[in-house]
């Protein structure tokens, strides 16, 4: 069920309880004439109203805080780049840093700079830049466009100052062109940091984001991107992208070649400063090296560093950049983890002729050095396993870049989201997860089509009236008639609805202390109503159940009441985003979850209900039956992407782990993956392209 339906069922049932409340004031007074005070009472439903309004609008007035939310937003973004900063440049005592070089790179327009920079110095460069501060970092591909990109939001956020946005890192291509960039900056601060939507808005509103889009060259498969390209498309949105009457500053990463085609086509927004990534010289790869193995013994990497500062060689030029020695390095300083012994020399390398050879063989020893590495014990996935896996899924993003669109969207051709890889087995996830709804539907059904029975078994018409008790049982059962037809429904939409809506997808977790209090306050009492509700309808209607029954089934609904604002996975406040694997794991966790308490909860006091109408129904079966009813109703409303997900472990056995977020993640620790926002991503393209021309491990070992 989307959102918005989930909504309309709210907002239907705050007016039915109100409804009850009115209608039980009334039937109080008609009952007891002078002894209840209807102007009293309705001046105290008005006053709880407005009490209720109240609140609501403190809470909205705190969700919409500038500052509060600037301030958090920073928090978890520097948590994020610096865990994403710690991961590309490997384990701790190996995290060494290029320093590479930048120069200004003039396009034609009146707007200069500095004519160099470098790393240590990004920031400074970014701030002495006219305002508004647009800035486009190019390179060559592994030149470090990301990693300079990474630093530059570290030290912006080191210094920030309390009114400075908050720069926050895009990849590129989850971007649609053809949507605001108000709108896809919101739903990116809301999916990957947490923040509630009416949060998200008012910081974009306020014009408090700086954007930083990554990776601009791989929205379109090609080296000359045109006019109508959706690189160029994207420029334009973000060219029209302002604050008041001013431009809002940006920056962007793209490869040389596609970012002057877009010059060349005059696709580029305007007063933007273009710097380019200069490749990493001889004494720099040579200070690199030596850093990153401690100088243990330099005698083994002696003739790759002669060759390194050695005009013309081939080695010189297939290591010139940071990613080609960054692979150089992981492949070459691997061990045998029972003697200690390097298990290859540095040497071989300069038996290699071309540049190509040299990329091949690093690429295909990359996944086992850096398996060996990160699990020294052998106790995950082995190296086959492991590039079996991720050359299906590189495959898959090797083909959505000649894919038309897919039932309207354009599949990523980078980025690994686990809610949206179901295309990857085409419809056959879609048809698991309407299959998968209608199994967790039936019980539900069934539930109701059972009550309908024995009431139609006791109905009786005597001197012409039927029973008040038969009617007020065909009443209880209307409402949950209702819903099972609504079950019966949820299988067609979870086949009709391909894409789930932006705002169900993103984490259902506790957002801030506040929030917290209110997820306990909320089970609190959710627990004492449904305890006391238990109590009074035995008693009203004459069943009778223990009392210790009563509170427990009051303690399951207040914890199903709890779990649907809580599930949080640390401590509120400055921490990292969401992780890209926990948004299908959340989801399915708290669907079981709210299943195993607010269902028999709810079912509970159905059950109560129901048996106190009707003769013979022991109250054991009734609860029973009020349970699985509750459970299933929980059930088969679970959100779209957890069973879609579900299709797709069932659709790809024998190609994919069974524990795909697991693998992912362990991947992402290995240093296989990055992650960039909610998603997974390979550690260069050029690993990505690797394994997508080779399914299987090549034995180059």
């Amino acid at each position: 069920m989307n959102p918005r339906t989930k909504t309309w069922w709210l907002w239907a049932g705050v007016a039915a309880g109100a409804a009850l409340l009115v209608a039980a004031a009334v039937r109080l007074w008609l009952l007891h004439p002078g002894d209840v005070d209807p102007v009293s009472a309705v001046f105290a439903l008005v006053g709880t109203a407005v009490s209720a309004i109240s609140w609501w609008r403190a809470q909205r007035l705190a969700d919409t805080d500038v500052s509060n939310a600037m301030s958090l937003l920073a928090g978890r973004v520097l948590a994020e780049e610096r865990a994403q900063r710690a991961q590309l440049l490997g384990p701790k005592g190996k995290d060494v840093l290029i320093d590479v070089d930048f120069c200004f790179h003039p396009t034609g327009g009146a707007v200069s700079a500095p004519p160099e920079g470098d790393l240590g110095h990004v920031a400074d460069y970014f701030r002495g830049l006219p305002a508004p501060r647009r800035l486009v970092i190019s390179g060559v591909a592994g030149s470090g466009k990301t990693v300079l990109a990474i630093e530059l939001i570290l030290e912006l956020l080191g210094g920030r100052q309390p009114d400075d946005p908050v720069p926050v890192r895009i990849s590129a291509t989850s971007l649609d062109p053809d949507l605001p960039v108000e709108d896809l900056l919101a739903r990116h601060l809301t999916t990957t940091f947490d923040l509630k939507p009416v949060t998200a808005r008012a910081l974009v509103k306020a014009g408090k984001i700086l954007p930083v889009i990554d990776g601009l060259d791989e929205m379109d498969e090609t080296d000359k991107p045109g006019y109508g390209s959706r690189a160029a498309r994207a420029l334009r949105a973000l060219e029209d992208y302002e604050h008041g009457p001013e431009r809002c500053s940006l920056v962007v990463t793209c490869r040389t070649g596609q970012y002057d085609a877009l010059v060349a086509d005059r696709a580029t927004p305007r007063g933007a400063v273009r710097v380019t990534v200069k490749e990493v010289a001889g004494d720099k790869a040579w200070q690199f090296i030596q850093k990153f193995t401690d100088q243990e013994d330099p005698d083994r990497w002696r003739p790759v560093l002669d060759a390194l500062t050695r005009p013309g060689d081939v080695l010189a030029d297939a290591l010139g950049t940071p990613w080609r020695l960054t692979l150089a390095v992981t492949v070459y300083e691997e061990r045998d983890p029972l003697t200690g012994r390097y298990v290859r020399s540095p040497r071989d390398l300069t038996e290699f002729t071309d540049e190509p050879s040299v990329q091949e063989h690093l690429l295909d020893l990359f996944i086992p050095a850096r398996l060996a590495a990160a699990d020294p014990a052998g106790k995950g996935p082995t190296a086959e396993q492991t590039h079996a896996w991720l050359a299906v899924l590189a495959g898959h993003l090797h083909r959505n870049k000649s894919r038309p669109p897919f039932h309207g969207r354009v599949l990523s051709s980078t980025d690994l989201v686990l809610h949206e890889l179901w295309p990857l087995a085409g419809d056959r996830p879609r048809a698991i997860g309407a299959l998968v709804a209608l199994a967790t539907g039936l019980p539900g059904v069934a539930v109701v089509v059972a009550g309908f029975v024995l009431v139609l078994s006791q109905f009786d018409v005597v001197d012409g009236k039927v029973s008040g008790r038969t009617v007020m049982a065909l009443g209880l059962l209307l409402a949950p008639g209702t819903v099972a037809l609504r079950l019966l429904k949820e299988p067609f939409d979870a086949w009709r609805e391909v894409w789930s809506p932006a705002d169900e997808i993103g984490f259902r977790g506790v957002r801030g202390v506040r929030d917290r209090r209110s997820a306990v306050v909320e089970g609190v009492l959710a627990a004492a109503g449904g305890s006391l509700a238990g109590v009074a309808v035995g008693m009203k209607l004459g069943v009778e159940v223990p009392l210790w029954v009563s509170i427990v089934f009051g303690l399951l609904l207040g914890a199903g009441m709890a779990s649907g604002r809580s599930g949080g996975d640390g401590p509120a406040g400055p921490r990292r985003g969401v992780e890209a694997r926990m948004i299908v794991r959340n989801d399915a966790v708290l669907t079981l979850v709210a299943a195993l308490t607010f269902g028999p909860g709810f079912g509970f006091l159905l059950g109560v209900w129901f048996a106190g109408l009707l003769d013979g129904l022991p109250v054991a079966t009734a609860v029973a039956a009020g349970a699985v009813f509750g459970m299933s109703l929980v059930a088969s409303w679970s959100p779209v992407l957890s069973r879609r997900y579900l299709g797709l472990l069932l659709a790809t056995r024998g190609r994919l782990p069974w524990r795909l977020g697991r693998f992912l993640h362990r991947c992402y620790d290995a240093g296989l993956l990055r992650i960039s926002g909610i998603a997974y991503q390979f550690r260069h393209r050029e690993l990505q392209d690797h394994l997508a021309a080779h399914p299987a491990l090549r034995d180059d070992r």
